[in-house]
């Protein structure tokens, strides 16, 4: 007759030899492996030698992944396989479980004695497992050393069923003997057994391995807190490096790596990508008013030539469809801010000078039906602007008051054309503003450094404070100038300067003429040139920031859920280790001799 030789390894145990006279199955040899690993040494070659710390401290991160992850890929992996597994596990322990008398009973009906037999020896073979692991000092040796997260794991299932067990225990014998005589006693033993619940729960949290996954997870998840001039820059259209959204030792760090030959080409070149969606921003500032935004492929001088001529545009298209009729209202209005300036503090010369300014370039300009075109409506304003500016700014206090009653005339004539042409103040005081913006951005790229047109934050921080025309700079000093908010987050996020220009590749051609054999030195400079070409791309670029500082709604929900919800946790934990520990037919038998 022939003879069957099956060699069996027993995770935690050792190899074991199983002969029989027939052909068993997977789950037969393994089973009488098992009752063997309970009396019998395994092997020699897989004897321990004693416990191996540096075993242990090897396979925490794959053991870990097994009875997290893994042991859940491996549970949803083959779901029929495992659901018939896990109901097996459980038929074949109260089986096991029920009197020899009952379990006669249910042998002798006979609805299917294969699944019965399969449920039986899937039952005894999980038991089995746990008997081996946790019964021989051979078996828990070795899991420490080559499974140490699954004792870890056991014992927060072992902990966590216990007090869930306690607690609904408790509770349900609170509601039994409720209105009884029994209710005073039940409540006493239950008051007493919550805290020991609460301490096996609580034992179970701190031990569950899930946990040193989902804070993490947790934390990813969690919508982050953006430093509010990265946020505001974001939402301009901007989009810094990763270290400049990180900030502080990020930032710094990646400063260094910009002077790092070949990397640091990618992370200038990255740096300038943010420079130039910082000037894109400042002047769509200008162009947004007008309805009109700045196209993708134009930077430095030929962007400000397009904000110039598409805002001229706008007005010159404008200006032939108004005109602009004196009415009682604007001369009242005239007449009381004359009389004001020639009954107030103000010395002689200043009160000649608004007078003949203001007849001259404002009401002198008015004739025949008291009527002016569009075209000399410009002309006017330009004056106006341009005075206002310079006595503004004046050190003479008279002269500074006699500006203010040139913004008065100002918004006087303003106030006339919009009520002259009611269909056209919108469009009016939308070029205006967009004029204002325009300004500041064409005297940022024409100062010196301003190469090509593109200019820094601080360049552009510089042109908004010279253009702050309030007394000591008032507007600048609180914050409060044009686009002012934009070259401060600017200056603090992205720098104060543009960087060199980087060239990708130019570093590299001296080790590629080597053979590549020039990286081989270099594993910091080998690592950069893999991940900084993606990372400092624009696609990377845009991904990374997004990653950083952006997560979809309800994040911050979800988060907590992973770091806070025990109970879903410790399901997860069951789950996994149920994964690993279903027997699967492919995964008894290391060998089988014949």
């Amino acid at each position: 007759m022939a003879k069957f030789t099956y060699e069996i390894k027993i995770p935690n145990s050792g190899t074991y030899e199983v002969e029989s006279d027939r052909e068993l199955t997977d789950a037969q040899a393994y089973q009488y492996a098992l009752q063997q690993a309970t009396t019998e040494p395994a092997t020699a070659k897989d004897q321990p030698a004693g416990y191996n710390p540096f075993a242990t401290a090897r396979n925490l991160i794959p053991s870990l992944y097994q009875n997290t992850v893994g042991g859940l890929v491996n549970l949803v992996s083959s779901p029929v396989q495992s659901a018939q597994a896990l109901g097996d596990i459980v038929a074949g322990g109260v089986y096991n479980a029920m009197p020899e008398t009952m379990q006669k009973g249910l042998n002798a009906i006979e609805f299917n004695p294969a699944a019965q037999q399969r449920a039986i020896q899937t039952a005894n073979l999980v038991g089995q497992d746990y008997a081996t692991t946790w019964g021989t000092g051979a078996g828990f040796q070795k899991m420490m050393e080559e499974d140490p997260f699954r004792a870890v794991g056991d014992v927060s299932m072992l902990l966590g069923v216990g007090g869930g067990g306690l607690t609904n225990a408790a509770n349900l014998a609170r509601g039994v003997s409720a209105g009884t005589r029994a209710a005073p006693i039940v409540g006493q033993i239950a008051n007493v057994a919550a805290p020991v619940a609460n301490a096996l729960t609580r034992g179970s949290e701190l031990t569950n391995p899930i946990n040193l996954l989902a804070r993490p997870a947790a934390a990813m998840i969690r919508q982050p807190n953006v430093d509010p001039n990265v946020k505001m820059l974001m939402d301009e259209g901007v989009t810094p490096t990763p270290g400049q959204i990180l900030g502080g030792g990020f930032k710094r760090a990646e400063e260094g790596l910009s002077s790092v030959p070949v990397l640091g080409d990618f992370v200038k070149s990255a740096q300038i990508r943010a420079i130039e969606a910082l000037n894109r921003a400042a002047i769509n500032r200008a162009l947004k008013p007008i309805g009109d935004a700045l196209p993708a492929d134009l930077k430095g001088r030929d962007a400000i030539l397009y904000a110039k001529n598409a805002l001229g545009d706008k007005y010159e298209n404008l200006l032939p469809q108004m005109t602009v009729v004196k009415d009682a209202l604007f001369q009242t209005e005239i007449f009381n801010l004359k009389n004001m300036v020639d009954n107030g503090a103000i010395n002689q010369t200043s009160k000649d000078f608004f007078n003949k300014w203001l007849n001259n370039n404002v009401l002198g300009k008015f004739q025949g039906q008291g009527a002016i075109t569009g075209d000399t409506l410009k002309g006017i304003q330009s004056d106006l602007r341009t005075t206002i500016n310079d006595l503004s700014a004046s050190t003479n206090y008279d002269e500074r008051l006699i500006g203010a009653a040139l913004k008065e005339a100002q918004d006087q004539l303003r106030k006339l054309v919009t009520r002259t042409n009611p269909k056209f103040s919108k469009e009016l005081k939308a070029i205006d503003t967009g004029y204002a913006n325009f300004k500041l951005v064409e005297k940022a790229a024409g100062l010196v450094g301003a190469e090509g047109g593109v200019f820094s934050p601080a360049q552009l921080q510089s042109a908004i404070r010279a253009s702050d025309k309030s007394k000591d700079k008032g507007k600048f000093a609180t914050g409060d100038a044009f686009m002012q908010d934009l070259s401060e987050a600017g200056k603090t996020v992205l720098g104060n300067k543009v960087p060199d220009s980087g060239t990708p590749y130019r570093g590299m051609l001296p080790l590629f003429l080597g053979g590549g054999a020039g990286f081989a030195g270099y594993p910091a400079i080998t690592a950069g040139l893999l991940t900084g070409p993606m990372l400092y791309s624009a696609p990377g670029q845009k991904l990374t920031a997004t990653l950083l500082t952006k997560r979809p709604a309800g994040a911050n929900a979800l988060a907590d859920q992973f770091r806070g919800n025990e109970r879903a946790k410790l399901a997860a934990l069951m789950a996994a280790q149920a994964g690993n520990r279903i027997p699967r037919e492919d995964g008894l038998l290391s060998g089988q001799i014949r």
